[in-house]
């Protein structure tokens, strides 16, 4: 029995004719161990649950943005809601906020680069550009809030340490 493996998930190998003769004693050695022989395949049970040849960069980071999106919407609930305690500036906030909009712009636009040239994002320069402006328009929201703060806290020491002297 010649048994040859296919890149079917779950560890599915397909019997085939003429397989390398290597394989077939390496499959006959595993033959009571580790799968049994149901007709035409041969179901191998695979320690790994993935197979790792069949990841790509692409799929892993698109399964990373969608669950990173959890815990800033759980950061953004923190920043709001106790707002006595945070003390987030307002203009700060509304640049956190102001990050979604370039998560939910992001997405379509990737679609969009993917099925009209074949390409991610990345490679499409102008909707990467206009992606990335939404981007930056946050990254200044953020840190022109902060930095007001920062100089009205300023002043109000100033004017505390004029009234002491």
């Amino acid at each position: 029995m010649a048994v040859a493996t296919t890149s079917a998930p779950f560890g599915i190998a397909r019997k085939a004719k003429g397989a390398n003769r290597k394989f077939e004693r390496k499959v006959k050695s595993w033959k009571g161990k580790v799968g049994t022989s149901h007709g035409k395949l041969r179901v191998v049970r695979s320690r790994a649950l993935v197979d790792p040849w069949s990841i790509s960069t692409e799929t892993i980071v698109g399964q990373l943005f969608a669950a990173s999106l959890f815990p800033y919407l759980g950061f953004l609930y923190w920043l709001t809601k106790p707002r006595k305690k945070t003390k987030v500036p307002g203009t700060s906030l509304f640049g956190f906020y102001f990050l979604l909009v370039f998560v939910f712009a992001t997405i379509p636009a990737g679609i969009y680069a993917k099925v009209h040239y074949g390409e991610p994002l990345a490679n499409v320069d102008w909707l990467h550009g206009t992606a990335e402006s939404l981007l930056t328009i946050t990254n200044l929201l953020v840190v022109l809030g902060f930095r007001n703060a920062t100089r009205e806290v300023e002043k109000k020491q100033q004017q505390t340490d004029g009234k002491q002297e």
